[in-house]
């Protein structure tokens, strides 16, 4: 991420960024080995800066996260809060990541602690199937609840349920909302998979999407109506 100075709140979030980014880099070229289960998998830095970008230009406040590993992404997107407090000084966002893995929790927790953005993130532990099918249960037991739907939801977790994970997260979306989907060209043990997701969600006459050959490769789906 860019290491910008602009406040001391925005330092230290780079900070964190920058710690984590030098990680997951010793981790993609082997030169720190690790189970499987133990690595980051995040998303690559540019990866990070798109997301970034989007929220910003979006002026998002309130955003899903499916898989939150360490955090690096949701850090990517709660940096976008404090740029965008920057010019709204009354401007507030959430982020609600889900993540089953408690030791990916534990050490998520830690970096949101010292990138001193805890409060705007809620990590919800456990499986991301069940816990969607649940905020969508609140949702529709609740009536005028427009204000309440997600402005961004982005997915990063197993592909084996991506296709459930769209159709429960287009629910909780605003129109004119966003999902991105990340690993869409990488790795190459995903394209299967991946080749009928973009199929699935190209024929939901809700959206329209765009694959963007950023990182690993990103889908762009926006919700044109409910």
């Amino acid at each position: 991420m860019s290491k910008s100075t602009h406040s001391p709140e925005i330092a230290r979030i780079t900070k964190v960024l920058t710690r984590l980014e030098k990680q997951s880099e010793l981790e993609r070229s082997g030169k720190l080995k690790l189970l499987h289960d133990d690595m980051m998998l995040a998303i690559t830095p540019d990866t990070g800066r798109f997301l970034n970008i989007l929220i910003s230009a979006m002026n998002c406040t309130k955003i899903l996260e499916v898989g939150t590993s360490v955090g690096y992404s949701t850090l990517c997107m709660a940096l976008a809060f404090k740029q965008i407090q920057l010019l709204q000084r009354d401007f507030s966002g959430n982020i609600i990541t889900i993540e089953k893995s408690n030791s990916k929790i534990q050490q998520a927790m830690n970096n949101f602690n010292e990138a001193g953005v805890e409060k705007n993130i809620q990590i919800v532990e456990g499986d991301a199937l069940n816990i969607l099918k649940k905020l969508n249960e609140k949702l529709n037991s609740r009536l005028n609840n427009d204000h309440k739907l997600f402005d961004f939801v982005f997915l990063d977790a197993d592909k084996e349920n991506l296709k459930e994970y769209f159709d429960l997260a287009l629910s909780l979306l605003k129109k004119g909302g966003i999902i991105m989907t990340d690993n869409i060209l990488f790795p190459e043990d995903y394209k299967t998979a991946m080749s009928e997701y973009l199929e699935y969600v190209k024929v939901n006459s809700k959206v329209y999407s765009v694959t963007v050959p950023i990182g690993y490769g990103e889908e762009i789906i926006y919700k044109i109506k409910d």
